[in-house]
C-alpha cells in the first residue's frame, strides 16, 4: 500500500526545465501512473491521460508544500488499456472494476453518474461512464495550459478539457461535451473529487458548501451507514442512524468504520457554487467554484475504512464531494424516471449534434492559523474570492478564463 503522499519521492522523471521556467510541461511517474505535470512557481498539477484524471495539485512552498489533499488509493493504480490483464490491480467484478483500475484524485462522469443498468452492464458500460476508463489524447499544449480530450465510442460523444494556469495557485478549467447522435439525449456530467490522507484528518479536515435542502441516500449504500437511510435535511446537519446529529462539515473524528452518500441541492439563489475542504492543522485549503446553473447538486460520499471486497480491502479512506447534474449514484433510467429530487431536476439534456460547455475554478492555498473554514467563494472577473470562517481574511486568486 503506497502511504505516502509527499511528492518529493513520487516524481521519478521530473524534468529540470520545471524549476528553470516560470511555466512548465513534463512527463512524469506518479506512482507507477503516466503523467503530465503542469508548473507555474507557486504549484504543481499532474494529470492523468489514462482516464483524464486531476491526480495531484500541491504547493511549491509554507507549511504544506508538497502535500497533495487528493485521493490516491491504497491499491496499485493502473493503465486502462491494462485492465483487467494486469496482475498489479485487485480486480472485482465489473462493471465497478475499469474505473478502480485506475481512479486517482479528481475524474469525470459522464455521459452519466452512477452505476448503468443491467442491460448497460452487460453491454460493458462501466460506472460512472466511459469517460474516466479511456485514454485521453494530449492535443494542444503551451506553456500555461493543456487541452486533452477523449471519445466515447458506446456514448457516442467527445469530451474536451482546456486547464489554465496562470501565475496564481489557482487554475481555471473548461470542459466541453458534444453529442454525436442526432437525438437529443438526457446526460449526466458530474466531477467527482476525492480528497484522502493525510491531508484528509479526522477531527481536522472540515467541508463547507452553500448547501441547502439534502438527504441521505435512500437504498442501503452500505451495511456500515451511520446516518438515517431516506431522511431529509439542511446542510450540514444529518440524522444518525441512531437518532443523533451528525455534522458533515467535519470527517468523523472516532475511530470507527462507516460508509455514507448524501445528496445536497446547492442554494439556488447564487450564481457560484462551491465546495472547499481545510485541514486546520497543517493549515492548507483547497476548493472548487462552479455556475450553479449548470451543476446544482453535490453528492457527499464517505468511506471510512468499510469496505472489504477487493480491492478495498478496509484500507480505504475517502471523501469525495461530487458536484454536477445528478443527486445519486444510480443509472441513467433512474434518474430519469425520478425526473427531479426536492424541486430539483436530477438529470441534464443535450440537444442532437450539438456542444456545451462548462468552466469551473480549482484553487489551493496556506491559510492562517485559526481558519476553521470558508464562509464564501465568489468568481469576480478573472479572480477567485475566498473569504475564510475564524480569521478576518479574503484570498483572491487570479485566473485566466
Amino acid at each position: 500500500m503506497i502511504n505516502n503522499r509527499i511528492l518529493g519521492g513520487a516524481l521519478t522523471t521530473l524534468c529540470l526545465a520545471a524549476s528553470l521556467h516560470s511555466h512548465a510541461q513534463t512527463s512524469v511517474n506518479y506512482h507507477g501512473r503516466k503523467a503530465l505535470s503542469l508548473d507555474n512557481r507557486a504549484i504543481q498539477l499532474l494529470v492523468t491521460p489514462g482516464g483524464g484524471h486531476i491526480a495531484s495539485l500541491t504547493l511549491k512552498s509554507g507549511a504544506a508544500k508538497g502535500l497533495n489533499p487528493l485521493w490516491l488509493p491504497p491499491w496499485q493504480s493502473i493503465e486502462p488499456q491494462d485492465y483487467p490483464k494486469s496482475d498489479k490491480f485487485p480486480a472485482p467484478p465489473d462493471p465497478a472494476g475499469p474505473l478502480l483500475s485506475s481512479i486517482l484524485g479528481q475524474n469525470i462522469c459522464v455521459d452519466f453518474f452512477g452505476a448503468p443498468s443491467k442491460p448497460e452492464a452487460a453491454a460493458g458500460v462501466p460506472v460512472h461512464g466511459e469517460a474516466p476508463c479511456l485514454n485521453w489524447k494530449i492535443g494542444k499544449q503551451s506553456g500555461n495550459s493543456l487541452t486533452y480530450s477523449v471519445s466515447l465510442p458506446k456514448a457516442q460523444m467527445n469530451v474536451t478539457r482546456k486547464i489554465a494556469l496562470g501565475s496564481s495557485s489557482a487554475l481555471w478549467i473548461t470542459e466541453t461535451v458534444e453529442n454525436k447522435t442526432a437525438f437529443d439525449r438526457p446526460f449526466g456530467w458530474q466531477q467527482h473529487p476525492s480528497f484522502g490522507p493525510p491531508f484528509l484528518e479526522k477531527g481536522a479536515t472540515f467541508f463547507d458548501i452553500p448547501g441547502t435542502k439534502s438527504m441521505v441516500y435512500p437504498k442501503e449504500f452500505s451495511t456500515g451507514m451511520r446516518l438515517k437511510r431516506g431522511e431529509e435535511f439542511e446542510w450540514p446537519f444529518a440524522p444518525g442512524a441512531n437518532g443523533d446529529q451528525v455534522d458533515l462539515r467535519a470527517f468523523p473524528a472516532n475511530g470507527g468504520k462507516s460508509s455514507d452518500y448524501t445528496a445536497t441541492i446547492i442554494d439556488p439563489t447564487r450564481k457560484w457554487g462551491y465546495v472547499t475542504a481545510v485541514n486546520t492543522k497543517r493549515k492548507l485549503l483547497i476548493g472548487y467554484v462552479w455556475p450553479r446553473a449548470d451543476w446544482p447538486w453535490v453528492g457527499n460520499w464517505e468511506e471510512n475504512h468499510f469496505r472489504s471486497a477487493k480491492p478495498w480491502l478496509g484500507k480505504a479512506v475517502a471523501r469525495g464531494m461530487e458536484f454536477g447534474t445528478t443527486p445519486w449514484p444510480d443509472s441513467r433510467r433512474d434518474a430519469v424516471q425520478q425526473n427531479n429530487l426536492l424541486g430539483q431536476p436530477t438529470y441534464r439534456w443535450i440537444s442532437a449534434q450539438s456542444k456545451q460547455s462548462i468552466g469551473y475554478g480549482l484553487f489551493i492555498a496556506n491559510v492562517p492559523a485559526g481558519t476553521t473554514g470558508v464562509k464564501d467563494v465568489q468568481v469576480e472577473g478573472n479572480s477567485i474570492k475566498v473569504t475564510l470562517d475564524g480569521v478576518d481574511k479574503t484570498l483572491s486568486f487570479p485566473v485566466t478564463r
